[in-house]
């Protein structure tokens, strides 16, 4: 214990250096960084320990409590730092954790203090458990609800970092994110509906042809996740909207963006399935397949490229995707907001747009000519970061008259978290299970598409790792068994871990500025929980 180096930080967790363990907890001690970690089962019940501590012993705590340490020139993250003080006080194993959270206190118990920066962190688990009894005198399971009110009754029972963790936590729970979005989408999915079937009956009188479209759309659409949409609802929260009827038509309008992009996204990378079905251009190919009377093998009568089911297909779909565009402006001008809010709106869609599309551009270039790491990442910056989690949370956010300082912290959260979101893309595009992604995993590779993690392995493979990727990536001719090439040379080369970790650098700022965005407790932790879905995400 005493010979225990732990990391200190500022009030903003910002690292300031090394120190021992006794000068940290002596006199006025050293602010230095701490964490919590409280275990939910499947049932919401809360492991809570009393726990045996040269510092407030005997008070009821958290599942399990320590710091982050400093060994063998190495400093332990905060989930290392919770599987070890997890196993060494409750024998229990790894458990996935969260940061939901932190607080600055300092507390003194005789000689000693505790002067922390300490991180709420929690998890998930309803294995056995194994109370060291050198570590804890007794455990007991309670639920969440209980637990937070027998704090405020008999708080001179807990530990007081336990007291501070549990105001922390009020309005958390473990499955915060789906309860919110299964909540929102209840809603939104009605309104969706009625607003296509509108859509459906007044385009009728042109042709059954041109109401197609909008069933097509309709069936697009709805196979997404709605989670942009959802978060055009978080951000419109966060300066105070409550109406959540005002805001779905632009919710719905951000969906409609979102389709817009892949419909022309999946042309642009010949990608034949997305969302688990055919692409929108191969839907309408099949109109005039080859069994088709109308299909020709060389409707280009110059080049004789195409036949007409492929160019039929891709042509209408570049029209449904521009019809998604024009309406999900009008889904804005015919909202209930004011003239002036409106204009704002329309303003910051367009913008989304625009960097989307200036992305793309890069995209498509940099799929043919070298680029540096600074080059590929300005690409994730303007093509997830910024229409994936900026766009929608700022639209939101100004419809409900945010604070300046709110959107840029919303500005900063969307960029880290955006970009993170990206690399995860990169990951599953390789590693991912197709049937569970709902989308091909060999798009990108056919494409030869610069990702941050192509680009990162084609710097650290080496030999004849380096001369395989360099023949498959971009072959239109590979196949499944390349691709599993593809995946091991990255593992090799450490690109894989790199990206892992910098993903986990780039959540952690991200939740650093989520206390910038709101005080609201509940809407922190679901603002954490979105940033963790980011990384931990499986399709």
């Amino acid at each position: 214990m005493r010979a225990q180096t732990l990391l200190l930080v500022d009030d903003h967790d910002k690292f300031k250096g090394y120190d021992t363990y006794d000068h940290c907890h002596t006199g006025k001690g050293k602010r230095h960084r701490a964490f919590v970690t409280l275990l939910f089962d499947q049932g919401n019940k809360v492991l809570l320990q009393k726990r045996k501590h040269r510092l407030f012993d005997g008070y009821w705590d958290l599942t399990a409590i320590s710091h982050p340490l400093h060994v063998d020139g190495h400093d332990e993250s905060f989930q290392e730092a919770s599987d070890r003080a997890l196993k060494k006080e409750m024998g229990i194993d790894h458990v996935r954790i969260e940061n939901v959270g932190a607080f600055n206190y300092f507390a003194k118990d005789g000689g000693n203090c505790e002067n922390e920066h300490c991180a709420v962190l929690v998890g998930k688990y309803d294995g056995d458990f194994k109370p060291n009894n050198k570590e804890v005198y007794d455990v007991k399971k309670v639920s969440f609800d209980e637990f937070l009110s027998d704090v405020k009754k008999n708080h001179k029972s807990y530990a007081p970092w336990t007291r501070l963790a549990a105001q922390e936590l009020e309005g958390y729970s473990p499955n915060l994110l789906k309860v919110e979005l299964d909540k929102f989408l209840t809603h939104y999915d009605i309104y969706a509906k009625k607003y296509f079937e509108a859509k459906i009956r007044s385009t009728k009188k042109y042709s059954p042809i041109v109401s197609d479209f909008y069933k097509k759309l309709q069936d697009f659409s709805g196979r997404g996740k709605k989670m942009r949409a959802f978060l055009v609802w978080l951000g419109y929260q966060i300066g105070g909207g409550k109406d959540l009827n005002k805001i779905l038509p632009i919710s719905l309008a951000f969906e409609l963006t979102q389709s817009f992009f892949l419909i022309h996204d999946d042309i642009i990378d010949r990608a034949t399935l997305r969302r688990g079905k055919p692409t929108v251009h191969k839907i309408f190919g099949k109109k005039f397949g080859p069994t088709s009377p109308q299909f020709r093998t060389s409707f280009d009568r110059q080049t004789g490229l195409q036949g007409v089911n492929e160019h039929y297909g891709e042509s209408m779909a570049i029209i449904a995707g521009d019809i998604a565009a024009i309406e999900l402006f009008d889904l804005v001008s015919n909202s209930d907001f004011t003239s002036d809010l409106k204009i704002l709106c329309q303003k910051e869609l367009a913008k989304v747009i625009l960097e989307t599309a200036y992305g793309q551009i890069l995209d498509v270039e940099y799929g043919y000519v070298d680029a540096s790491l600074s080059d590929v990442t300005k690409v994730a910056d303007l093509k997830a970061a910024r229409y994936s989690f900026v766009g929608p949370l700022t639209l939101g956010a100004i419809l409900s008259g945010a604070a300046e300082k709110q959107l840029k912290a919303i500005e900063a959260f969307g960029l880290t978290a955006g970009l993170a979101f990206q690399m995860q893309d990169d990951i599953l595009g390789v590693f991912g299970d197709e049937a569970v992604l709902g989308k091909s995993t060999m798009s990108d590779l056919w494409e030869g598409k610069n990702t941050i993690l192509i680009h990162k392995t084609k710097e650290l493979a080496k030999g004849r790792d380096r001369d395989d990727l360099d023949k498959i990536w971009g072959n239109e001719a590979a196949k499944n068994k390349d691709l599993e090439r593809v995946g091991a040379i990255i593992t090799k080369s450490g690109a894989l871990d790199w990206c892992k970790r910098e993903n986990r650098r780039l959540i952690s700022l991200a939740k650093k500025e989520i206390g910038k965005i709101t005080n609201d407790q509940a809407k922190r932790a679901l603002f954490g929980q979105i940033a963790d879905f980011v990384i931990n995400r499986t399709k």
